[in-house]
């Protein structure tokens, strides 16, 4: 239970320091007084965010400290989660400094908004006029439902498990995509790689085959020399060949007078000789480019796969496209070993998804099984608060996907008069109504929640008279179990409470200032009796005053 709240330099406050008693205690002050700001200075240690126009003096450090008393309360846990040291009397005290920042410390040590949140919710839970948007959301109910069958850290662990699975599941996603990649890269590397081979390079011939194509595109000139070297050679009475015969036989007359000629004899011999030998290289090149029109088809297609492959690859030679195949070959081998196996992650996955299957189908058992019992429960406190007509029904149905409460989904449906249709809670209650609901299911709570101190912020709004009673009975009936404060405007509320606090304004050099304090019996008697009679207080207000408080 809260036991200690001090304020500094907050909004309108200066400094204010509230003790606070166990059981039922009740706020109350004029509409404009305050009460709302003390309650979001409360706020801001339970690691709500700052509004740093609140702030009274930009020059001053604003503090925010809270004194909880939790022997009562198995919170050991909670604080080791958060790497806290766990005290019976803890202290939460938030600081705003003049810069803009905030510090946050829960018994001395700083910790961080999350953590402060994490743990002051398992300290103390606020209830304000703005609580009921939260009835429309799935979390609501199924905390509801999940806190009175008793499998809070049951949901707890499923979403550990979803989040688990999730990860999981992530992982497995890029795994396949990087699989993919690897398994392209294969595919793509193995196909260059067969394209290179089978192209069958040999590293010379691209020069043997561009040195053949330019004699075979010049095939008509190098045929007409030929015929003219042949001409020359032989095909004529003056032919190089015959002159040379002719040389030849005289050499051979004179070297039998003479052997002085002998020697230029053989030489010529062998001139006959080297002749016949040209004519017959340049007799069998003539051969040699016969057909010459198909060859050139051929050489040009072969260039034209070794020139579109050089492209490809960036190279200038046969030479470097084989060292681009081999380059491959190595690049494929490796890749086999590369690609990931993801046979096990899909093991896991399964495994934890049979999990969740497993789990959320015993907490939608055990929802099922306790919604009767909150339905009961829920139209039995209502009919007491005046609603004895009203009510509940909730549908629960499986969801197309798991969420964090499970693979439920839960519609609640509310019908406040007898013969009237169900609707959305939403869609037909009232601002009384809500108020009325959101107190009855949280005096359920009080039953289930092993919470130190709950405040409700004015849930009376849009109640009066002896329903008001039997909402102020109601909550100290839940003060049994733990500390409630209720802010309240309601003077049968006022009175119900074992201790009352009043917020009031005053004007001190020009300024105009916040504060609280504890009343004594008498000024209860005073402040209810304006509760119920405006400031000229009547001789009946102060007496049903009195009666209230008896």
């Amino acid at each position: 239970m809260i036991t200690k709240l001090s304020i500094k330099n907050y909004a309108l406050i200066d400094f204010i320091e509230i003790d606070f008693e166990e059981g039922f205690s009740t706020i109350t002050g004029d509409t404009g007084s305050g009460k709302s700001i003390i309650l979001n200075a409360l706020s801001l240690i339970l690691g709500n965010r700052v509004n740093h126009s609140l702030i009274k003096n930009n020059e001053l450090k604003c503090i925010i400290e809270a004194d909880f008393n939790l022997k009562k309360f198995e919170l050991k846990e909670v604080f080791k989660k958060s790497n806290l040291d766990y005290f019976e009397n803890s202290i939460f005290r938030r600081e705003i400094l003049p810069n803009g920042k905030s510090r946050s410390f829960i018994n001395d040590t700083p910790t961080n908004l999350e953590t402060m949140k994490t743990v002051g919710t398992k300290v103390i839970d606020i209830h304000t006029q703005h609580e009921s948007f939260h009835l429309s959301k799935n979390k609501f109910f199924f905390s509801l439902l999940d806190d009175i069958s008793e499998q809070k850290n049951i949901v707890k662990n499923f979403g550990q498990n979803l989040s688990h699975f999730n990860e999981l599941k992530s992982q497995l996603g890029k795994l396949e995509r990087l699989n993919a990649s690897l398994q392209n890269d294969f595919d793509y590397n193995s196909f260059l790689f067969n394209e290179l081979e089978n192209a069958k390079l040999s590293e010379n011939e691209q020069f043997k085959l561009e040195k053949d194509l330019k004699i075979l595109k010049n095939y008509e000139e190098i045929l007409a020399s030929t015929k003219e070297m042949e001409f020359l050679l032989e095909a004529s009475e003056t032919s190089i060949e015959t002159q040379i015969r002719r040389l030849n036989s005289i050499l051979n007359n004179i070297s039998k007078i003479s052997d002085d000629y002998v020697e230029v004899s053989k030489r010529v011999e062998g001139l006959l000789i080297e002749i016949e030998d040209i004519k017959y290289d340049i007799l069998n090149y003539t051969l040699d480019l016969e057909g010459g029109k198909q060859k050139i088809i051929d050489i040009e297609k072969r260039l034209d796969l070794i020139y579109s492959l050089q492209k490809k690859h960036s190279v200038n030679s046969v030479k470097e496209l084989i060292g681009v195949m081999e380059s491959l070959k190595e690049k494929i081998s490796k890749n086999e070993t590369v690609i990931i196996d993801i046979d096990n992650l899909k093991d896991e996955i399964q495994k934890k998804e049979s999990l969740l299957n497993e789990q959320s189908k015993k907490i939608s058992k055990s929802r099922l099984n306790v919604i009767p019992r909150l339905k009961s429960e829920l139209e039995m406190i209502l009919s007491k608060l005046g609603m004895n007509k009203s009510k509940f029904k909730f549908i629960l149905t499986k969801s197309n996907s798991y969420n964090f409460y499970g693979a439920d989904e839960i519609d609640v449906l509310f019908s406040s008069n007898q013969g009237s249709k169900y609707n959305s809670i939403l869609d037909v209650a009232s601002g009384g109504e809500i108020s009325r609901i959101l107190i009855s299911i949280k005096s359920i709570l009080a039953d289930h929640l092993d919470l130190p101190t709950m405040i409700f912020d004015e849930i009376d709004t849009g109640i009066s008279g002896e329903i008001s009673n039997s909402m102020a009975n109601l909550m100290l009936k839940m003060s049994k179990k733990m500390q409630i404060i209720s802010i309240t405007h309601l003077p049968q509320v006022a009175a119900k409470g074992q201790n009352q606090y009043n917020v009031y304004k005053h004007h001190n050099k020009n300024r105009t200032v916040i504060n609280i304090k504890k009343l004594s019996d008498k000024e209860r008697i005073e402040e209810i009796a304006k509760m119920l009679s405006g400031d000229e207080m009547s001789s009946s207000a102060i007496n049903h005053a009195k009666e209230l408080l008896n």
